[in-house]
């Protein structure tokens, strides 16, 4: 596998971006940020799971939230404690830490593997944090109640990445994902490419 290098470029034609940081999972797979453009701080996040043949992704979070239901679906206890391992590295505490704390009770659950869903997910609420500009009071105070019920306190300094812990959120409560993201108006095709 060709291995992403900090500073170097990553991709091809007018998707080649420069990277900014690079984590290699434990089963070989790597995330890379590189460089965006909504802003000088923004990035993207890509998973890169073989270079030989090129098999990429660019993880979004209607990604997790069907992995997520699928958890639940196979084991309620189980997925939850998943549910409680993302709000854990959101709130701060350090991914080695919090594998340590719930991979091994995770471990057979379908789906991502728990260290690729906190490393993807630490990354994408970041970005989520740095390209947020506002949200009516209303809304902040329904996404208050939808995260409650999972006993997840919304942070007052992540503010951007509120909408999708939410989403999370309103998975382990009962809602079905199509509906979840319905609710949030998250856009899962970009618009750009949606268009028939």
């Amino acid at each position: 596998m060709t291995i992403p290098v900090v500073g170097e470029f990553w991709g091809r034609g007018r998707f080649r971006k420069r990277v900014r940081e690079v984590y290699r999972l434990s089963n070989g797979w790597y995330l890379i940020k590189t460089d965006n453009s909504k802003s000088e701080r923004d990035f993207k996040v890509k998973a890169i799971f073989s270079s030989e043949p090129s098999r990429t992704m660019t993880p979004k979070h209607a990604h997790f939230v069907i992995d997520l239901y699928g958890k639940l679906c196979y084991d309620k206890d189980k997925a939850l404690e998943v549910m409680r391992a993302i709000y854990d590295v959101w709130r701060g505490e350090s991914i080695s830490l919090t594998l340590a704390k719930y991979n091994a009770g995770v471990i057979n659950l379908p789906g991502y593997p728990l260290e690729y869903m906190l490393c993807a997910l630490a990354w994408i609420l970041e970005q989520e944090d740095i390209n947020f500009t506002s949200r009516p009071d209303r809304r902040q105070l329904e996404l208050d109640e939808i995260c409650k019920k999972q006993n997840v306190a919304l942070l007052p300094t992540r503010m951007g990445s509120h909408l999708a812990m939410s989403v999370l959120c309103d998975i382990c409560n009962g809602t079905h994902p199509v509906e979840a993201l319905l609710k949030a108006n998250l856009d899962i095709i970009p618009r750009k490419y949606g268009k028939m």
